[in-house]
């Protein structure tokens, strides 16, 4: 029987993978690796695994692949390169922008010195935690500002200390539109802007391929050295689609048959 290892954080493991786990040890034999408890004891690791797959993007969960990648040939699903490009937004920006991937402006300034742009969003420039975006919203002088309440707490208060922003330049869109692409498969969905309804999931509809954003999805994802991801774009008042996020551990309990075409891909990447 394939062995596959598990990579995960306690948040994905009580929220996140109930039915994947279900399906996954009817096929698999699974050992689970949690962030919060058994990386710390290196000497307990015996990696004998024919693939592992990663679900968090916690600090010890990217060293831990690091680790495998290094002293190991088993393959990981994602790469800790695609794990980290994936959770700096700044870094993803910069490397996206550079290879002709649309994405809204951008900049990091000092807390207290304002963008370029008038009309932005502030988001944590390191995206590692799992939280639910939690908006202040503001209009200032006509200009619509909007802060991520994560941002100003990592910044200010949290253990990260930032003392700086990750500003994105607000992009006015009737819809929000995710990509998911498992291997070679590709799903299409469209919802409302979290900022205009939060509860996503009640607008969230499944539509037609887009052959444009299957092309910048495959784009990114080699550019990224991504095998699973979801990828968020806004559409601009000009039709032209920005990458507002990039997720290199994707909610795949939203597609329709999601845990199982995953696990199917596991097991399909171990046997080669």
């Amino acid at each position: 029987m394939i062995k596959i290892g598990l990579i995960i954080d306690k948040y994905h493991l009580e929220k996140k993978v109930n039915e994947f786990l279900r399906y996954l040890k009817t096929i698999a034999d699974v050992s689970i690796y949690l962030e919060e408890s058994h990386l710390l004891d290196l000497s307990e690791l015996n990696f004998n695994e024919d693939i592992f797959f990663v679900k968090g993007k916690g600090e010890l969960l990217l060293n831990l692949v690091k680790l495998i990648e290094n002293e190991t040939s088993i393959p990981v699903i994602n790469s800790s390169k695609a794990i980290w490009l994936c959770f700096d937004r700044f870094l993803s920006s910069v490397l996206l922008k550079k290879a002709g991937i649309e994405v809204p402006d951008f900049s990091i300034n000092p807390i207290g010195i304002q963008p370029p742009f008038k009309d932005y969003i502030i988001k944590n420039v390191i995206d590692q935690k799992n939280y639910a975006l939690k908006p202040k919203i503001r209009k200032v002088n006509g200009h619509l500002q909007v802060s991520d309440e994560r941002a100003l707490n990592e910044a200010i208060k949290g253990k990260e200390k930032y003392q700086f922003f990750y500003y994105q330049k607000f992009i006015k869109s009737k819809w929000e539109f995710k990509v998911y692409s498992i291997g070679e498969d590709f799903y299409f969905y469209k919802q409302i802007p979290v900022l205009i309804n939060p509860d996503k999931m009640k607008s969230r509809i499944e539509i037609n391929p887009i052959p444009e954003l299957r092309d910048k999805v495959i784009q990114i994802k080699r550019l990224l050295d991504l095998k699973i991801t979801s990828v968020d774009f806004l559409k601009s008042k000009d039709n032209v689609y920005y990458v507002s996020d990039v997720n290199s551990t994707p909610n795949f309990n939203y597609i329709k048959n999601g845990p199982k075409i995953v696990g199917d891909y596991l097991i399909e990447q171990a046997k080669k």
